[in-house]
């Protein structure tokens, strides 16, 4: 009997799900106090950055498509209301959405205990976390887990005694500048950071200079220029102005042109040489004409002749003698 109940505990053992590392916490907030001393964050930092590589090795076909994986919405937070499972029964292992969700959920359990613990934790250990943190969130396009980020990196981990290096003092500032300018739409915050910094920190960048410009004066030529120059991380902030840069290129075309070249607008207007007339069409609702490879924009209208009216002189017509 004894010998019955010991094999029916192990056969209810080994059908126990096993419980994800990333699991295992919760937030401070929620009175979890297993991230209240260093060691344990340092262990969980470890086991958070080998989720991060094994889902960049598992998604290695096609990575962009897998940071692109998140809602868009701007009301979607995944780390306040992480999606319900999208595994199927085809695939191998959690979905880029799934794992995406976790591990960026697991990187503000962190944050939150780092900011709990702020007067013991290490700063250089916090500013790795957080280093890390903004650039896998600016992949993965998610401001609210990189914007708070950035600002708490160079406003408050920042500092004489625990400076972040020129090279990544100048990368942040960057990123947050750009956020600003275009996911904000916000260019008094944008110029107003760059004027800070140059004074603070003698920032200098070209590229950050001209992406400003190209937005201030609606030149979207300059813009896709700076964007398909700049490296992914810069790309990836930049991409959240595409769309309203796209619609006003399209805007302004619309309103000079009677018909143009469908390369030049595909490729001029959308800064990106994949899109194809269809997808601009459905994306954006264009009501212009496409024939073979030009787009009427505006039919012109046809001129009617008017018979002219004969010349009087003092109410009496005029005839002209010859």
């Amino acid at each position: 009997m004894a010998d019955s109940t010991r094999r029916g505990n192990a056969s209810r053992s080994r059908l126990k799900p096993i419980q994800d590392p990333l699991d295992s916490v919760g937030f401070v907030s929620k009175g979890d106090r297993k991230l209240l001393d260093h060691k344990s964050q340092e262990l969980y930092f470890d086991k958070i950055v080998e989720r991060y590589l094994s889902f960049c090795a598992h998604h290695s076909k096609d990575l962009d498509a897998a940071w692109a994986s998140l809602p868009t919405s701007s009301s979607s937070d995944v780390t306040k209301n992480p999606p319900g499972s999208t595994t199927s029964p085809k695939q191998r292992g959690p979905s880029a959405t799934d794992e995406l969700s976790k591990i960026l959920l697991s990187l503000r359990k962190l944050r939150e205990a780092l900011l709990a613990t702020a007067s013991t934790t290490p700063i250089s250990f916090s500013q790795r976390v957080h280093i890390f943190s903004i650039r896998l969130s600016i992949l993965a396009q998610h401001p609210p887990s990189y914007f708070p980020s950035l600002r708490y990196l160079i406003e408050n981990l920042h500092s004489p005694s625990h400076p972040l290096s020129v090279s990544e003092l100048k990368e942040f500032t960057s990123y947050l500048i750009l956020d600003y300018a275009c996911r904000q739409d916000d260019m008094v915050a944008a110029f107003d950071l760059r004027a800070r910094a140059r004074l603070k920190h003698a920032f200098k960048s070209e590229t950050i200079d001209r992406a400003l410009g190209a937005l201030m004066h609606d030149n979207w030529i300059v813009f896709w220029r700076v964007r398909n120059n700049v490296d992914s991380y810069m790309r990836a902030v930049m991409n959240l102005a595409v769309d309203r840069i796209r619609r006003h290129a399209l805007k302004a075309v619309g309103s000079a042109y009677l018909g143009v070249d469908a390369k030049w607008i595909l490729e001029g207007c959308t800064g990106d040489r994949d899109w194809t007339w269809e997808q601009l069409v459905e994306r954006e609702g264009i009501g212009w004409l496409k024939e073979g490879d030009k787009v009427i924009i505006k039919k012109p209208r046809p001129k009617t002749e008017k018979n002219p009216e004969p010349a009087k002189e003092n109410g009496q017509l005029r005839v002209s003698h010859s």
